[in-house]
């Protein structure tokens, strides 16, 4: 692909990149994103999002951080998909406090809106983490608010306090 003339857009790329994940070959796909690095082939935020998730799921979530900086650098606006990744990573790392910081972060300075899969990456998160009530807790704060979780939310919490309870 990389040497084809005229070259596949960067739709086409992407497409190849998470066709690779979805087989699990991380590493292959990082190899690739290189490559297009090298070639000058562009790259757009679905693009450095699917790296990120390979760093997460490589429990290397700091290079993930790292290739947020280039969304930055290229003038993108992470998205909600984007920072969800991030949260999985750290919650994969046995990061559970930092994720719950940059959970809350995320809310107080609005830099996206939450959605169910990101809340309940959280919730799914603190819950198998330890942290339970504070999974608990978090739920009682969305009632107050416009957002409200599914009932895959509640029912995360519900068993995970049912499973503390009987441990």
């Amino acid at each position: 692909m990389l040497r084809m003339r005229p070259q596949p857009s960067v739709v086409q790329f992407t497409k190849l990149l998470n066709i690779i994940v979805k087989m699990k070959q991380y590493p292959v796909a990082l190899y690739l994103f290189d490559e297009m690095c090298k070639w000058g082939i562009p790259i757009n935020e679905y693009t450095l999002t699917i790296v990120i998730n390979c760093y997460c799921l490589l429990n290397r979530v700091d290079f993930g951080f790292a290739i947020l900086g280039s969304f930055f650098k290229r003038g993108y606006e992470p998205c909600v998909t984007t920072f969800t990744t991030l949260i999985k990573g750290q919650f994969l790392d046995d990061r559970v406090i930092e994720a719950e910081k940059l959970f809350k972060k995320l809310l107080t300075l609005k830099l996206c809106e939450p959605d169910e899969v990101m809340v309940l990456t959280v919730i799914n998160g603190l819950c198998k983490g330890g942290h339970t009530l504070t999974a608990y807790e978090l739920l009682g704060l969305f009632e107050k608010t416009s957002f409200k979780p599914d009932v895959k939310s509640y029912t995360t919490v519900i068993d995970s306090l049912c499973k503390d309870r009987m441990g």
